[in-house]
């Protein structure tokens, strides 16, 4: 669900992007993506942007949200691992509230005896950050089967004792993983005895006024971008189930641009979720990572660099990226509905070396 491989190389490049000082509420996306319009057409999948600079937001799409269907701003897709920092903030407000510390170990919420491959000394601050030595659930074992199951087959009970041998000891170093962040979805739903949607509904979609965010994708929603691959529609062949309870709080989120936009400025700048404090706990990474949140620091030209903020995301058929700046408030959300997208990358490198 996640791949920082792309974009980076994409930083590499030289010369792809022009260095001049835009104007407040000038709308660039247009300049940048069109350059991309014929590619995507052909192709047949699309790609929409959304930009907030100085309290100016603009959005503009290319491509197609599905056969015969235009790509628009306010399509609904699935955001895959971004819904991590979802997650984590609904984990930080546990500790917030005195109801969780980040000390706390898994073998108070799970019967490790039935997974030996689960360590029960992991905490739920090496999950956060994926420093729990886990193997990975979803991406190395059951994704081609869970993907069109309609029979409910890669539930949660399932989904536990799937998880395969760690590949080291807690602790002990970086290594993300899905798994960790399945595993704090199901903390969630024990220690508050509700569903894991209904939390998301009531603590974020709610206070954040996202009005078109749910907590998994279905092809029953209305005014969706259609996951695509290779010129074809695949809404008709996957199942709301693998991103209910197989994506889970890891990877199953769907929303639109809008509200991902209200997202980021709820959790940034208004302080709705969580205390400053705990924000600021979030954002302290280990290298790259902190707790549901990745730290980019990108080098803009010989002098000069920016540390950005946000979290990326692949899931089927989906790719999204988004960054946040603090000393600016500039946001920049990107999404395309074709998993093997090789344009998004280029796009907010642009976006980013244009406005930073």
């Amino acid at each position: 669900m996640r791949s920082l491989i792309i974009f980076f190389a994409i930083l590499m490049l030289a010369g792809c992007s022009s260095s001049r000082k835009i104007f407040i509420g000038e709308n660039v996306l247009p300049e940048i993506m069109n350059d991309y319009k014929d590619s995507v057409n052909t192709k047949k999948f699309g790609i929409s942007a959304l930009l907030q600079q100085n309290g100016v937001t603009s959005t503009y799409s290319i491509g197609f949200a599905g056969d015969s269907i235009l790509m628009t701003p306010e399509k609904i897709f699935n955001i895959g691992s971004l819904t991590k920092t979802f997650t984590a903030v609904l984990i930080m407000q546990e500790v917030e509230k005195g109801n969780l510390k980040l000390s706390d170990t898994i073998g108070t919420f799970f019967p490790i005896h039935k997974n030996k491959n689960v360590d029960g000394t992991i905490t739920i601050e090496q999950l956060l950050r994926h420093e729990s030595g886990l193997a990975e659930v979803v991406i190395d074992t059951l994704i081609n089967n869970a993907v069109r199951n309609p029979f409910n087959e890669y539930n949660n009970i399932n989904l536990f004792y799937k998880i395969p041998a760690p590949k080291n000891r807690p602790g002990e170093k970086y290594g993300y993983c899905n798994t960790n962040y399945i595993l704090l979805g199901y903390i969630l739903e024990i220690g508050n005895d509700r569903p894991y949607q209904d939390l998301l509904q009531e603590r974020i979609f709610n206070p954040a006024n996202m009005k078109n965010s749910y907590a998994y994708y279905s092809k029953s929603l209305v005014n969706t971008a259609h996951p695509m691959f290779r010129g074809k529609d695949l809404n008709e062949e996957v199942y709301f189930y693998y991103y209910k309870n197989y994506a889970f709080s890891a990877g199953g989120i769907s929303s639109t641009l809008y509200d991902l936009e209200s997202f980021f400025n709820n959790l940034f700048n208004k302080n709705t979720f969580l205390k400053k404090e705990t924000l600021n706990m979030m954002m302290v990474t280990n290298s790259e990572y902190g707790l549901g949140i990745e730290k980019y620091d990108l080098k803009l030209n010989s002098n000069k660099r920016a540390i950005l903020y946000g979290h990326s995301g692949d899931n089927f058929s989906y790719k999204i990226r988004n960054f946040y700046n603090p000393l600016t408030g500039n946001l920049i959300i990107v999404f395309s509905n074709h998993f093997d997208d090789p344009y998004t990358g280029k796009i907010i490198y642009k976006i980013v070396k244009t406005i930073e």
